[in-house]
């Protein structure tokens, strides 16, 4: 099935070096900016498995059915919301809506003209200490956008027109109209990261994926982004693990050999989610699979030192997690053939000038992509959990079921449901970064 690839949104530019550190040193810890008052003392970013008083989703023509399929799965257990492009996707977005039998006139819509599909890495929001939801205004790079194009083009090799393009401030300050229009205050930070990317535990935790956050903050090495981190709100702690899953690659890149891959560099929502403030869950790979597979070699590896390191870590009381391995499904693929035609942006069509010069790719040759797959992209909202389906895509049964008997230990009390997120997964996304989770004022 053919579908629009996800628009780019290039947001604010990316800042290196010593520009970086002027913006690091413009900002103060508890800074914060709105028209209806300042974040009270005791604010923290909010854990996913924290109560949810709503959940947005986006809207994109070519995945419609998906988010018609995540608001029909949601409606029994959260208030939807949805932030849309103009008023055009908003008629849109509610006949998709009354064609599954939902009543659209229940749902708040929120128009900007950046809005993307996956809201969830537009916006972050957090919990005071009155018990009041507030903006975490995160820098915006789209991606590492400008760092990917340094690294994939360099030397003589054509650059595409996009990779001269600013990383646009306008769409950078989304997150912070959206708390305007929920009459939210803001806390601003220097450092650039999207929310797939910022897990925490609510009581203190962060664990970041050291490539990832280095890819969002070129010029800026560990200690420093380490410092600001510890200037989020109520983040004590940081764990730091070395990768992510090998097939969230960054933008569209080689994995090994033929096998490429097009994601986030890195996502945190793909491997490593708190189930509560002292259990981790960690995608975990097929002993089977890792031999037999170069991609599940390289993710075998990488899970494997990120547990080492998770076992031997405590939260920011000194009390140890409790880590819990959860399968990867089985690898999903498809042949691709590169070709000239290819839109380097928007298609999901590939071409050889996608790929760095040294690699040596011409178009007409086959490459094999990897999906972006796991279980640990799943949606929490309230007594619900939603997980993406892998069974028609070829992960065995027994296995889905293990990952449901996890899920409903760790999440007791809750509802599992699943979901096929696949078309998502193919432009390196899921459930998880097609939702965003507005935090319920806390008791």
């Amino acid at each position: 099935m053919q579908r629009s690839a996800i628009p780019f949104f290039p947001r604010r530019r990316a800042l290196l070096g010593t520009a970086l550190a002027g913006v690091l040193a413009a900002f103060s810890p508890t800074q914060a900016r709105s028209g209806v008052g300042k974040i009270a003392s005791g604010a923290r970013i909010t854990a996913d498995f924290d109560p949810v008083a709503a959940i947005w989703l986006g809207f994109d023509a070519g995945h419609a059915a998906f988010t018609a399929d995540l608001a029909q799965a949601l409606w029994p257990h959260v208030p939807i919301r949805m932030l849309v492009r103009d008023a055009q996707a908003e008629k849109q977005a509610r006949e998709l809506l009354s064609n599954r039998g939902l009543d659209a006139g229940k749902v708040r819509f929120v128009h900007d003209t950046r809005a993307p599909f996956f809201v969830r890495d537009a916006v972050v929001f957090g919990v005071d200490g009155a018990r009041q939801p507030f903006v975490v205004d995160f820098r915006w790079t789209y991606y590492g956008w400008s760092n990917w194009c340094r690294r994939t083009f360099r030397g003589s090799q054509p650059r595409p027109e996009s990779c001269a393009r600013a990383d646009g401030l306008d769409t950078g300050s989304l997150d912070r109209r959206l708390g305007d229009a929920l009459g939210l205050a803001t806390f601003q930070s220097a450092l650039a990261i999207e929310g797939g990317g910022v897990e925490v535990n609510g009581q203190g935790l962060l664990i970041a994926n050291a490539e990832l956050w280095n890819s969002r903050n070129s010029g800026l090495g560990r200690a420093a982004m380490e410092r600001e981190m510890l200037r989020l709100p109520g983040i004590r702690k940081v764990i730091w693990l070395p990768r992510g899953l090998a097939h969230d690659t960054l933008h569209r890149g080689t994995i090994t050999g033929a096998y490429v891959g097009w994601g986030t560099g890195g996502h945190t929502d793909e491997f490593v989610r708190f189930a509560d403030a002292h259990t981790v869950l960690l995608a975990w790979v097929d002993e089977t699979e890792a031999a037999a597979h170069p991609v599940a070699r390289i993710n075998d590896a990488r899970m494997r030192a990120n547990h080492h390191i998770l076992v031997n870590s405590s939260d920011a009381m000194g009390r140890p997690l409790r880590v819990i391995k959860v399968p990867l499904p089985r690898l999903i693929e498809r042949p691709v053939v590169l070709s000239a035609q290819a839109n380097t942006d928007y298609s999901e069509q590939w071409s050889a000038a996608q790929f760095p010069a040294r690699e040596g790719r011409r178009d007409g040759d086959t490459v094999i992509q990897v999906a972006t797959s796991s279980y640990l992209n799943h949606v929490l909202a309230n007594d619900l959990v939603l997980l993406p389906d892998y069974l028609l895509q070829g992960t065995p049964p027994e296995r889905q079921q293990q990952v449901k008997a996890i899920y409903e230990a760790a999440f007791a009390g809750r509802t599992v449901r699943f979901i096929d997120a696949t078309l998502a997964n193919w432009v390196g996304g899921g459930a998880h970064c097609a939702t965003l989770s507005e935090p319920a004022a806390q008791a």
